[in-house]
């Protein structure tokens, strides 16, 4: 359970530094104020960036919670999937083990916000806060003209990228190794369980997308 417990803090701690990086050397505040200038008065715009920085420390508050509730949903789908899998054996793993291989994974996810630094620092530096919110690096939706997608298209659309792809061999390659099975049946049990998953969680949000548009 140490492992874990290392696991988890050092993946928020790193997610904390990208975080902060990027509102701090990508001119957040000064993003916001050009956006909503032509919808919003002056005194409207420099209320909202005021609130937006008294609770600037409510976002760095709930990324623990939030790396939380997705390596422990992951790990359920595993769980799952590999107890429907192997319903008629004896031997049982317990919930800690899944949740390692998904806070394991959690670290390929860290570096979406890393590339995403590199990207509006080095190569694209002259952007609007509209870019930022779209851009998902390695993703398939960049070879795609956003502004003539549907909204609840667009988050499906990120979803299909390179850094996906990664996490899920990385849960591919954690769960053979736990289970200690071949690389194929981990592979279909990962695709059923976290696949499910996924799906699940995609289609909640694009319901969600339609019903606020």
């Amino acid at each position: 359970m140490k492992n874990n417990y290392n696991l988890f803090f050092i993946s928020v701690l790193l997610l904390y530094i990208t975080t902060y990086f990027i509102k701090t050397t990508l001119n957040s505040q000064e993003l916001i104020y050009n956006f909503y200038s032509e919808q919003l008065a002056q005194e409207q715009v420099e209320k909202l960036i005021q609130s937006q920085e008294k609770w600037a420390w409510l976002g760095y508050a709930v990324i623990p919670l939030l790396v939380l509730i997705r390596s422990s949903l992951v790990a359920m789908c595993l769980s799952v999937g590999h107890f429907l899998y192997n319903i008629n054996e004896t031997k049982s793993i317990k919930f800690k083990h899944f949740l390692r291989i998904a806070l394991v994974g959690e670290f390929v996810l860290l570096l979406v916000g890393l590339f995403k630094f590199v990207y509006f620092y080095f190569i694209k530096t002259e952007f609007t806060l509209q870019d930022m919110q779209q851009y998902y690096p390695l993703s398939y939706i960049n070879f795609l003209d956003i502004e003539k997608l549907q909204p609840w298209l667009i988050y499906p659309l990120q979803t299909v990228n390179l850094f996906e792809i990664a996490y899920f061999f990385v849960l591919v390659v954690g769960l053979q190794k736990l289970i200690k099975s071949s690389f194929y049946k981990s592979f279909e049990m990962v695709a059923f369980s976290y696949g499910t998953g996924l799906l699940i969680w995609l289609g909640l949000v694009m319901f969600l997308t339609l019903n606020m548009s």
